[in-house]
């Protein structure tokens, strides 16, 4: 497997809500409150906006000022709300980002970006209903641009409930929609592993690898899938990609646990 180049995402530090933030940023995500005066309004939308530049460039303490500003013009300001709970996400809070989730979809039922970015962080604490259903909710609006993150988050939510089929039904729709998903891959990839199917574990690694995507979950599970197929050379390969590039890795312990096992 390749060098993967720095400016390459990887599966362990994506996180959809940030993205979708953004996106609803673009999309013009509002939700204002009737009540503010047009200066108020304006004023709320200005630090709503740079807040959320200031987490594109991960400046949290800047990022969190504006966003208060923003909720102290207008508390009724979805797109500062989404802002606020993205902050939180990155600090820890998962529930007082659930809280601002909850109040940005609140403010607009159908806003497909709060659906999404809810439903995710309802499925990373464990609630599989509440946040499939919503995630469900905003697969099914054909006119949402970020339909695919939607159905990415669906795929990892089925696959921690354990509906595996399910899960692969999702990540193949998701993969359709954005072909050079590294997080899709990644997770098909699994799956397939799982399911005992190696040779399309392989399939999809090399996907990833073609895209310069090297981690050391994917190694791990390279080394793993080429042992099943019995391609000792190659099982090699990865096992020593893994211990000399990721060496104080959780993964590459977990190797040498595997190897000695092996014997």
């Amino acid at each position: 497997m390749s060098r993967v180049p720095a400016a390459r995402p990887t599966v362990r530090v994506f996180r959809i809500g940030f993205w979708l933030l953004v996106a609803s940023l673009l999309a013009g995500c509002a939700g204002l409150q009737p009540q503010a005066s047009d200066d108020q309004r304006r004023a709320a939308e200005i630090n709503a906006e740079l807040g959320v530049s200031y987490l594109r460039q991960n400046e949290l303490a800047q990022a969190q000022r504006a966003l208060e500003r923003s909720l102290q013009f207008d508390p009724n300001l979805a797109l500062a709300h989404l802002g606020m709970a993205s902050l939180r996400e990155r600090q820890g809070a998962l529930d007082s980002a659930e809280e601002h989730y909850r109040r940005a979809l609140s403010l607009d039922r159908r806003d497909p970006y709060a659906q999404t970015n809810l439903g995710d962080l309802l499925c990373r604490k464990g609630d599989y209903r509440e946040g499939l259903e919503l995630l469900e909710r905003a697969i099914a609006n054909p006119s949402y641009p970020a339909r695919g993150i939607a159905l990415l988050s669906a795929g990892k939510c089925h696959a921690r409930a354990g509906d595996r089929e399910r899960a692969e039904e999702r990540l193949r729709e998701a993969l359709r929609i954005d072909p050079e998903s590294p997080e899709a891959l990644y997770e098909l990839a699994q799956l397939t592993f799982e399911a005992g199917r190696p040779f399309q574990t392989r399939a999809f690694l090399s996907r990833l690898e073609a895209l310069g995507i090297v981690m050391p979950e994917s190694l791990l599970l390279c080394y793993r899938a080429e042992t099943q197929l019995g391609n000792a050379e190659d099982a090699r390969r990865c096992a020593d990609r893994l211990k000399r590039d990721f060496r104080d890795s959780d993964e590459a312990a977990t190797l040498l646990r595997e190897e000695r096992q092996r014997g």
